[in-house]
């Protein structure tokens, strides 16, 4: 009678465990899932970053703007000087684009375009973002 209800015992304790197997098949299946997500979440990040970019470049271009109205209209501004004149909030993340890298303001017949370097940053290539585009 011991006999069988130690086998019982026995088969019952491995019934209760995962395989080695089953394991790691359940640290596949996560992991391709968390890659999956991790791709999608990066995709979003990037199409948030050029949004953010562009809407802190029309707000430098409408402070470049402001700021002529006060100032000599031939000259060209930088972030630091509109930051300074108040001609753009200082709260603002507008000292440099998503990217880290400082904005180029370059004004041409009393019109301002606004550049970034873009995710890249390398200057004058495709991901650039121009406010206005040309």
């Amino acid at each position: 009678m011991q006999t069988r209800l130690r086998c019982g015992v026995t088969r019952r304790r491995r019934r209760r465990g995962f395989s080695l197997l089953e394991i790691i098949v359940a640290i596949g299946i996560i992991a391709m899932i968390s890659s999956g997500i991790a791709i999608a979440i990066m995709k979003q990040k990037r199409t948030a970053d050029i949004r953010l970019t562009t809407t802190n470049a029309e707000s430098i271009r409408m402070g470049v703007r402001a700021w002529w109205i006060d100032h000599d209209s031939g000259r060209c501004p930088t972030v630091a000087m509109l930051i300074a004149d108040g001609a753009i909030d200082k709260g603002r993340s507008t000292k440099a684009d998503a990217w880290g890298q400082p904005w180029l303001i370059k004004c041409e017949d009393y019109d301002a375009v606004v550049i970034s370097k873009g995710p890249d940053a390398q200057p004058d290539t495709e991901d650039d973002i121009r406010v206005p585009t040309s």
